[in-house]
């Protein structure tokens, strides 16, 4: 503290602002630093993942916990029926939000796409029911 004891008012602001300014550059470089440490180790992981001949997008699928579909988590939506578009079956709709070709189809038919119960006609008259 006695090196600042002997400086000016705007010799400290200044002096305040320069270590401002290096701790926003000190910031940004720890944050570049970062990001290239999270770059290289995805590099290493990949390459051990495909040394071992898997795949990268499996391996990270078990160590992120997704979903699987063959695992339990598959069933959770197995007493919901799927329905398919007669016109294009790549269309496809399970449960939850509605598709926009669902919402568009629906509209085009008369059909309003926020009431439940145009829903489950919709679905019963205008969609084809799939294997889920």
């Amino acid at each position: 503290m006695e090196q600042y004891e002997q400086l000016s008012a705007d010799e400290l602001k200044a002096h305040l602002e320069n270590l401002d300014a290096e701790k926003q550059a000190l910031a940004r470089a720890l944050e570049a630093r970062q990001q290239q440490e999270k770059r290289e180790l995805a590099d290493e992981i990949k390459g051990m993942i495909t040394e071992r001949g898997y795949d990268a997008e499996e391996i990270t699928g078990l160590v992120l916990g997704r979903k699987r579909r063959n695992g339990k988590a598959a069933d959770t939506n197995a007493g919901y029926a799927r329905y398919a578009d007669p016109d294009n079956p790549n269309n496809t709709y399970l449960r939850g939000r509605l598709p926009n070709w669902l919402v568009e189809k629906m509209s085009a038919n008369g059909y309003d796409p926020r009431s439940a119960e145009h829903r489950a006609q919709f679905k019963e008259q205008h969609l084809v029911k799939v294997a889920a």
